[in-house]
């Protein structure tokens, strides 16, 4: 869900059924107005000063896959934060907590007048680190709908209007219709920042939450639960099976991102889509929390957005394609807690990644060079022509035989002679071209040629980075281009479980990256090639031969170059207009009446 890169123009051809899935959650960011959609008929409490009421969202309006496939990135809000950074500044909306083995929605609650300072976050001990954080937002205009997108959790919001408190989600929803439409408002959010060993170490939740948040009904099918605990072996507590079933949606999983899948219907959807391994936000998010639920994990389902995109003048936009889903599981003495089970969307939380020992690297930086740059065409068989078929003939022409050599009468003709030769060029070189492509294009980043120049250095240094990330897809390691350099390579480090040696070569790959993307005065760096090519040969080390091979052969990457044919293509179809097909198949269909 959310922005972040472009979706692959190429979409997988599994259409999977979960209209539970798809339809139950609601961001009403395409509609000018709904007018208390996500509210019941008797509004949410008896007036202001009321203190009462009951709200509900049972009967959503528009499905977030209808936010994510709008042609236009519209946007919805925009903010300015005293953060440092903004990866984890999701802006949620609504708490899903019911579950009833078709669909997740939120309970009917109580709401009260919103208070001054909100209480403390449920669960939230004292000895995890807090930061304080201000963000004012503004929404857009034609963004009208009844929850207010809050960062999470918020400690005191600051807007007019009739607004009330549903503490149980803490979330704040409109009263008498009361809209987002052109809100502008001040959050002071806390940033919560536990360690992966207070997550690991947390006591059992208290009875009543953990047999509220883990009830899941009979009907669930038997494969969900079973996939969990397969998913989750090894796993000595309920944080290491929360990050298992996290990296295997994500990463390791063969699951792919696609927000065309159709809708079905059913208690059974779930398990079609462990099956069929196609979809979005909605998808992954729900089965998550279904699938720690049936492990004992207190789970429940929030939406909103993600974070957004800088701004050049230092604000954030959050647009239409950031509508997001995602799961928050509960842990005694953190909280809820968010994790980030969606390929390519959003950011994984830092205690979900390897933590690194404190003093190793420099403070982080705000974001990573993207991976995304346009690659160039695939090489054709002569570019890149494997020796032995250059010395054959194969890869500029046919060998084709001239008249009178060899013996003469009935001999091949030359037509099939040229024939035969472009079936054997299809069948023994075009299987090769990924191969081919991936090591030009290695060869290219890798070269330590060129000219001496600061900017220079720094290309190369950021090629190499393309390099790093686009070998370690190769080996089944998915690019996620909003992480940072250094955050990405301990993704990279712990996925694969590189050694020692290849792990430092690419921490010092990650600081070279850093040093040129938000150094003052960036310093140079030698060896930066090297240092790939060591990740490189740790990855081969650590993967069996069939994997080596599909690397080698078949390298995941270079799916890139379909990608870039494909925007090549719908760039050419843009410029010369529909009006000039039309034009076309006019004079082709020549005048009416005529008979040939």
């Amino acid at each position: 869900a959310g922005g972040g890169p472009a979706s692959a123009p190429v979409r997988a051809g599994h259409r999977i059924g979960v209209l539970a899935l798809g339809i139950a959650v609601a961001v009403p960011a395409v509609l000018p107005s709904l007018d208390g959609g996500l509210l019941n008929r008797q509004g949410s409490g008896g007036g202001p000063g009321s203190g009462g009421g009951t709200i509900s969202a049972v009967n959503p309006l528009v499905s977030l896959q209808d936010s994510l496939n709008q042609p236009e990135n519209r946007e919805v809000l925009r903010y300015r934060t005293s953060s440092q950074t903004t990866q984890d500044m999701y802006l949620r909306i609504v708490a899903l907590d019911k579950f009833d083995g078709a669909s997740w929605k939120s309970s009917e609650r109580h709401v009260t007048d919103v208070p001054s300072r909100l209480p403390a976050p449920t669960g939230l001990g004292p000895a995890v680190r807090t930061t304080s954080v201000d963000t004012t937002i503004s929404a857009a205009e034609w963004y009208a709908q009844n929850w207010l997108p809050l960062p999470y959790p918020a400690d005191k919001v600051q807007i007019d209007g009739r607004w009330r408190y549903e503490p149980e989600g803490r979330t704040l929803v409109g009263d008498r219709g009361q809209t987002t439409r052109g809100a502008r408002y001040r959050v002071t959010s806390l940033m919560v920042e536990p360690t992966a060993d207070q997550l690991a170490s947390a006591p059992p939740p208290n009875p009543r939450l953990l047999r509220e948040y883990t009830e899941v009904p009979d009907s669930l099918p038997p494969v969900v639960s079973q996939t969990a605990r397969e998913v989750t072996s090894g796993a000595s507590n309920a944080y290491q099976k929360a990050v298992k079933l996290q990296d295997w949606f994500a990463v390791n999983g063969g699951f792919r991102y696609d927000t065309e899948v159709q809708s079905g219907s059913g208690s059974t959807a779930i398990a079609k889509f462990l099956k069929q391994k196609a979809g979005f936000c909605v998808h992954f998010s729900f089965s998550m929390a279904a699938m720690a639920r049936t492990l004992g994990i207190p789970a429940r389902v929030a939406v909103g957005f993600t974070p957004g995109t800088s701004q050049a003048d230092g604000s954030v936009s959050v647009g239409l394609k950031d509508a997001h889903a995602w799961p928050e599981l509960y842990f005694e003495g953190v909280g809820w807690t968010r994790f980030e089970p969606t390929p390519s969307r959003g950011t994984q939380p830092d205690y979900t990644m390897e933590q690194t020992p404190s003093g190793e690297v420099p403070d982080e930086p705000s974001a990573q060079p993207s991976t995304s740059s346009e690659p160039t065409a695939a090489p054709s068989a002569s570019d890149s022509c494997a020796p032995e078929l250059r010395k054959e003939g194969g890869c500029d022409a046919a060998a084709v035989p001239q008249p009178g050599d060899g013996s003469s009468g009935g001999g091949l003709s030359v037509s099939t002679v040229t024939s035969w030769s472009s079936l054997a060029l299809l069948l023994f070189v075009v299987p090769l071209l990924p191969m081919l492509w991936r090591r030009r294009v290695r060869a290219r980043r890798l070269d330590g040629s060129g000219g001496r120049t600061e900017q220079d250095a720094a290309d190369r240094i950021l090629a190499a980075w393309h390099e790093l990330v686009d070998t370690a897809w190769d080996f089944g390691v998915l690019p996620d281009d909003s992480q940072t350099s250094r955050k990405a390579v301990a993704r990279i480090v712990r996925l694969t479980e590189l050694d020692d040696e290849a792990r430092r070569a690419g921490e010092r790959v990650a600081a070279a990256v850093e040093q040129v993307l938000y150094a003052p005065h960036p310093r140079p760096v030698a060896g930066v090639a090297d240092d790939v090519r060591a990740v490189l040969a740790g990855l081969q080390a650590g993967s069996g031969r069939r994997e080596r091979l599909r690397a080698l052969l078949a390298p995941r990457s270079a799916i890139q170059v379909v990608w870039a044919a494909a925007r090549r293509w719908s760039a050419l179809v843009d410029r010369w207009g529909a009006p000039r097909w039309a034009r076309w198949a006019t004079q082709l269909r020549g005048p009416r009446g005529e008979r040939g």
